[in-house]
């Protein structure tokens, strides 16, 4: 049985280096593409909220709470 050295087993500090940019910048990518999906769905929801308040007349809220707001 041949022995492994240390260096034979271990990969250089470069593609060390190399591997972790390469995963975080892939961690980065991921991370803009679901906040951008997030955005895009966000301002979906409020434009759907705004067209169906336009839509609507006016509600004003019954019981205690309308009391207080009048």
């Amino acid at each position: 049985m041949t022995s492994i050295t240390a260096h034979q087993n271990h990969l250089s500090s470069a593609e060390s280096r190399r591997q972790l940019e390469e995963s975080t910048a892939r961690a980065l990518d991921r991370y803009r593409s679901e906040f951008e999906a997030l955005r895009a769905n966000t301002a979906r929801l409020r434009s759907e909220r705004e067209a169906r308040e336009a839509e609507s007349p006016l509600k004003l809220p019954k019981g205690r709470k309308a009391i207080k707001q009048i």
